[in-house]
């Protein structure tokens, strides 16, 4: 594990976000297998999420909901660069702490809401969002489409295990229109590759073990070789 750097606990006493974002990965057990910082995922960086919002006239009006946000990093990047109210959902209470905090930190806690939330069911209402954004996880079609609004946008970026999997099928299951589509394998293959080395040079520092070192391995490259997955950016629409 990365050795601790003291941090304050609560939000008044902290000088920065950085700050916040530290406590944050001292206090997972399992730092290293979430190499990816804030976005917490390689489908979360935010070139692939530009790519999905390319001629997209984002708007202060518009409400946009983060599907398993994690510690609300693109709910926050959303709601600071469009002024936009952002929702987000996770069941890792700790996270959505974390988020909220962090809104806070930057000024933008009257943008941001964060709550517990679980996939198949969820607590929103009929056609709230205009935009629902999820970036690697599995979410429940019905819903999904339930709390979009007729014409609103949902804005993926997955892994597949399967090499059949294409941006035409994920858009006939969700029953939505399909606007983009990239396979972006190459793309996770090259980040996950430059995530192994980098957690091999902290087990060579000795700053995590070789269980720690396996996990990260098993969590990259090593699940598109085993079942030829892809890795697919999707801009859907629903109908309406």
């Amino acid at each position: 594990m990365l050795p601790a750097i003291p941090v304050a606990g609560k939000v008044g006493a902290m000088a920065n976000k950085t700050q916040r974002l530290q406590q944050w990965f001292e206090e997972r057990s399992r730092p290293d297998a979430e190499p990816y910082g804030e976005f917490q995922h390689v489908g979360a960086n935010q070139t692939l999420v530009r790519i999905l919002l390319q001629g997209v006239e984002m708007a202060p009006e518009m409400t946009v909901l983060d599907a398993a946000c994690g510690i609300g990093g693109n709910a926050r990047w959303l709601a600071s660069l469009y002024g936009c109210t952002v929702w987000g959902y996770d069941i890792d209470e700790a996270a959505l702490e974390t988020a909220e905090e962090l809104a806070e930190i930057e000024g933008i806690s009257d943008l941001c809401r964060f709550v517990p939330d679980r996939d198949t069911a969820l607590s929103f209402d009929d056609d709230q969002f205009d935009a629902v954004l999820s970036t690697e996880g599995f979410y429940h079609p019905p819903e999904i489409s339930r709390v979009l609004k007729p014409g609103g946008l949902f804005l993926l970026t997955d892994y597949f295990g399967s090499s059949e999997v294409t941006g035409e099928s994920i858009a006939a299951q969700y029953g939505m229109e399909l606007e983009l589509a990239h396979d972006v394998t190459d793309l996770a293959l090259g980040f996950l590759r430059a995530k192994e080395i980098e957690a091999s040079l902290l087990a060579d520092a000795e700053l995590i073990d070789a269980r720690q070192l396996v996990e990260v391995m098993n969590s990259g490259n090593r699940r598109y070789s085993a079942s030829g997955g892809r890795h697919i950016l999707a801009r859907m629409r629903k109908p309406g």
